[in-house]
């Protein structure tokens, strides 16, 4: 597609300045490498339409894959919880060997919040965040308010291929 555009300044700028060939020569060729470029634009978009298919599988793969992993998670949870009920059960704790690195112990602790209103405020922590009002910033920034910090950013975007 750049070497069509690149040619077809070219021979607008043979049309401009040039005047070697006839005229009718000079837009049939333009005419050919704008015909060119319109069919190249079809292969774009074929292309693109083409790929975001692709994308869409393996999206869907990927979240096979996520449901898989998090099943064979809760499997490995379900295996130490088997070990930790039988040997509960049992009143023993598993053989260490060479082979078997399995040992049952106790966690750290963590919090279980039961009744979140009856604890003491003293155990409470304010939590301030402060961000950007980006809205109010590209309203001013369109207004032609001149921002120190920032600045108005405006990027072409193809449209039609979505």
């Amino acid at each position: 597609m750049h070497e069509i555009a690149t040619d077809i300044a070219r021979e607008q700028w043979k049309t401009q300045i040039m005047s070697g060939e006839d005229e009718v020569t000079i837009l049939e060729a333009l005419d050919d490498l704008y015909k060119e470029l319109i069919h190249k634009e079809d292969g774009v978009f074929w292309l693109y339409k083409r790929t975001e298919k692709e994308i869409e599988m393996f999206e869907e793969q990927v979240k096979k894959l996520k449901a898989h992993v998090a099943t064979m998670k809760r499997g490995q949870e379900r295996i130490k919880g088997l070990v930790i009920d039988t040997h509960s059960a049992v009143g023993t704790l598993p053989k260490h060997s060479v082979f078997n690195p399995i040992k049952i112990r106790n966690s750290p602790g963590s919090v279980d919040v039961i009744d979140e209103s009856s604890i003491s405020r003293e155990y409470f922590i304010t939590v301030e965040t402060q961000r950007l009002d980006k809205k109010r910033m590209l309203e001013e920034l369109r207004a032609g308010v001149d921002i120190r910090g920032a600045r108005l950013k405006i990027k072409k975007n193809v449209s039609g291929l979505k």
